[in-house]
C-alpha cells in the first residue's frame, strides 16, 4: 500500500539501534532526524516540529516517560504523536508509557514491518495545529462501540469499559455494528478481526468509507486472537488506528483506548476554538494552557489509579466470569438433553436395560448441570440490585408465593410453616422471593428422619432495622461448619440431598446487596435459626408493617 513519508524525530542513545531504525524509516520514505537524548530532542522541537516522534524510553538523563510529560505540558508540542520504544516487555511498563502521554508503545524486538505500520498509523493522525487543554469532560462522555460475535467477550468488554465511565454499546456481529453506526455517533469502535460474513478489516474499510467526512475520524481499534504480522498489517491497511491482541490484559487495552481518545478529543477541541486562540496573545495562552494541562494530567493520573484499584477488586469477584460463561454453556447443554431424549424415544426399543440407564444418566446429568448454571447466574446477579426494581414489598405476600411454589415438598414432608405480623420492605421482589425460597426450602430439605418439619418465620423492628428469622426443627449444623455454609459450593449433606452448594451463598449476597447481614444459630439434632437484617431507612429501607 502506498503512503506519503513524514518528518520523524528519532530519540535513541544507542548508535546501533538508532542506525537500524533510521534505515528502516528512510526505506519507507520518511525524513529522519536523530538525536541521542531527550534534552537535545527538546532543543530540536524549538526549531522544528516533526510529524511523529519515535522515542526510546530508557535514555540517559531525562527518561522517555519524562520527555512525554514535558511535551504534553507545552501547548506547541502536545499534539505531536509519540511512539515509545522499550526493551521491557511488561504490562506495567506499557501502561506507564501510555499514561505519560505516549500514543503507542512498541517493544524493540518487534518485527520491523510491525514498527513500520504503527508509524504509518500515527502519521495518519498527525495534527499540524496546536492542541488546547482540558478535554476531561469528553473522556467522561466518550461513546464506544464493541463489535464481536462472542457474547462472552462483549459482556467482559462492556463491564471493563463502563468502569472507565464510557458510554458503551455492543453489537453481536458486523451487520448489527454497521447498523448502529448509521443511527448514532461513536468516538471509538473496537472490531473483532475474525467474524462471519464480514471480517474486521472489511468492517474497518466500510466505517472509514461511510464516515470519511467526519473530522477527526472515529478511532478504530482491531481486536484479534492472531498475533502475526499479516493480520496486523491487514488491520492497519484497512484504516485501524491500533491492533490489540485479545490475550492482552484489559488494563493495557483500556490504556491504549484512552491514549487514542485523548488525541481525538484534543484535535476536536483545537478546531472548535481555533479562532478564539488566534485572537489571544501567545504569552497568555501559553500560561493558561500549561496550567490547565497540569490539572488535566493530575485528574487523569487519579482516574487511572482509581480504575486500577477497581480492576483489582473486580478480578477477585466470581460474577464477571460466571455470568458470561453460564450463558454460553446453556446452549450445548440443551442440545445434549434434547438429543438424549430423542435417542430414548426413537431407539428405546433397541436398547437393553444398561442402554436405558446410560440415557437416564445423560438426562439427569444435564438437569443437574442446568440447575448449577442457573444457581451460578443467580449467585452472579445476587449483589447487583438495580434501583429501578426497588418497590414496597409485603413480606407476607412473598412467603405465600414461596409456599405455593414449594407446595409439593410441603405436602410430601408434612411440614407446618407459620408466620404473622411481617412488615413491608423496600426491595426487589424477585430477589426477596429467592431469599425466602432458599431458606424455607433448606428447612424442608434438611429435616430429621420421621420428624415432620416445623418452620417459623418472624420479623421485628430492632435497633433501627428489621430483624428477620427463619427457624426450623431440622438436622442442625455443627458449630465448626456454621461459617462454611455461606461459601459457594459448600455442602454438608451431599450424599443425602441434591443441590449445588450455592443456595446460602446466594442468600448472603442478596441480603448484603440490600445493606443487611445474614448469620445462623444452630444445634445439631435440634434445628437452626437463620437471621438476617434489612435497614429501615435509605434506598433499601423498610417502610412499614403490613
Amino acid at each position: 500500500m502506498s503512503h506519503q513519508g513524514g518528518r520523524i524525530l528519532l530519540v535513541e542513545d544507542s548508535p546501533t539501534q538508532a542506525e537500524r531504525i533510521r534505515k528502516l524509516l528512510v526505506q519507507d520514505g520518511h525524513q529522519v532526524i536523530q538525536v541521542p537524548n531527550a534534552e537535545q530532542a527538546l532543543r530540536q522541537l524549538e526549531r522544528d516540529r516533526p510529524d511523529v516522534i519515535v522515542l526510546d524510553n530508557h535514555l540517559p538523563g531525562m527518561t522517555g516517560n519524562d520527555f512525554c510529560r514535558e511535551i504534553r505540558l507545552n501547548v506547541n508540542t502536545r499534539a505531536i504523536p509519540v511512539l515509545m520504544l522499550t526493551s521491557e516487555n511488561s504490562d506495567v511498563a506499557h501502561m506507564q508509557g501510555l499514561a505519560s502521554g505516549a500514543d503507542d508503545y512498541v517493544v524493540k524486538s518487534v518485527d520491523p514491518d510491525i514498527l513500520r505500520v504503527r508509524v504509518r498509523a500515527l502519521l495518519r493522525k498527525s495534527e499540524g495545529e496546536r492542541a488546547v487543554p482540558d478535554v476531561e469532560s469528553r473522556f467522561r462522555q466518550a461513546s464506544v462501540l464493541v463489535i464481536d460475535d462472542s457474547a462472552t467477550y462483549l459482556y467482559i468488554a462492556r463491564k471493563e469499559l463502563e468502569m472507565e465511565r464510557y458510554h458503551v454499546e455492543t453489537a453481536e456481529g458486523p451487520e448489527e455494528g454497521l447498523r448502529l453506526l448509521r443511527t448514532q455517533p461513536f468516538d471509538c469502535v473496537l472490531v473483532d478481526f475474525s467474524m462471519p460474513v464480514l471480517d474486521g478489516a472489511q468492517v474497518c474499510r466500510q466505517i472509514r468509507d461511510t464516515n470519511a467526512d467526519i473530522e477527526p475520524e472515529i478511532v478504530l481499534i482491531m481486536l484479534s486472537s492472531h498475533e502475526d504480522k499479516w493480520h496486523m498489517t491487514q488491520a492497519f491497511d484497512a484504516g485501524a488506528d491500533d491492533y490489540i491482541s485479545k490475550s492482552t490484559e484489559f488494563s493495557v487495552t483500556k490504556s491504549r483506548i484512552r491514549a487514542l481518545l485523548r488525541r481525538k478529543f484534543l484535535v476536536e477541541e483545537n478546531r472548535r476554538i481555533s479562532e478564539e486562540i488566534r485572537q489571544k496573545e501567545l504569552a497568555t495562552m501559553r500560561a493558561n494552557a500549561e496550567r490547565e494541562a497540569a490539572e488535566l494530567r493530575a485528574q487523569m493520573a487519579d482516574q487511572l489509579a482509581k480504575a486500577n484499584r477497581e480492576l483489582d477488586r473486580a478480578n477477585k469477584e466470581l460474577e464477571l466470569f460466571a455470568y458470561a460463561a453460564a450463558h454460553d454453556l446453556k446452549e450445548p447443554l440443551r442440545k445434549v438433553r434434547i438429543f438424549s431424549e430423542l435417542l430414548a424415544r426413537r431407539y428405546g426399543g433397541q436398547l437393553d436395560a444398561q442402554g436405558h440407564e446410560f440415557i437416564r444418566q445423560c438426562v439427569d446429568g444435564t438437569g443437574r448441570m442446568n440447575q448449577l448454571i442457573d444457581d451460578l447466574l443467580a449467585y452472579a446477579q445476587a449483589s447487583q440490585a438495580q434501583q429501578g426494581d426497588l418497590v414496597a414489598v409485603p413480606v407476607a405476600g412473598v412467603i405465600e408465593q414461596v409456599l405455593a411454589s414449594l407446595q409439593p415438598l410441603v405436602e410430601e414432608s408434612g411440614a407446618t410453616v407459620s408466620f404473622a405480623n411481617l412488615p413491608s420492605v423496600v426491595a426487589e421482589q424477585v430477589r426477596l422471593h429467592q431469599l425466602f425460597h432458599n431458606l424455607i426450602a433448606n428447612a424442608l430439605k434438611y429435616r430429621r428422619p420421621d420428624v415432620p418439619p416445623r418452620v417459623e418465620i418472624q420479623g421485628v423492628a430492632a435497633h433501627g432495622e428489621w430483624l428477620f428469622s427463619v427457624r426450623d426443627n431440622g438436622m442442625g449444623i455443627a458449630s465448626r461448619d456454621q461459617d462454611k455454609i455461606f461459601r459457594a459450593f459448600q455442602r454438608l449433606h451431599s450424599a443425602e440431598n441434591p443441590g449445588t452448594g450455592l443456595g446460602l451463598a446466594i442468600c448472603k449476597r442478596i441480603v448484603e446487596s440490600f445493606g443487611g447481614r445474614l448469620w445462623v444459630e444452630s444445634t445439631v439434632g435440634q434445628g437452626s435459626a437463620f437471621w438476617f437484617t434489612l435497614p429501615m431507612e435509605g434506598r433499601r429501607a423498610a417502610l412499614a408493617h403490613g
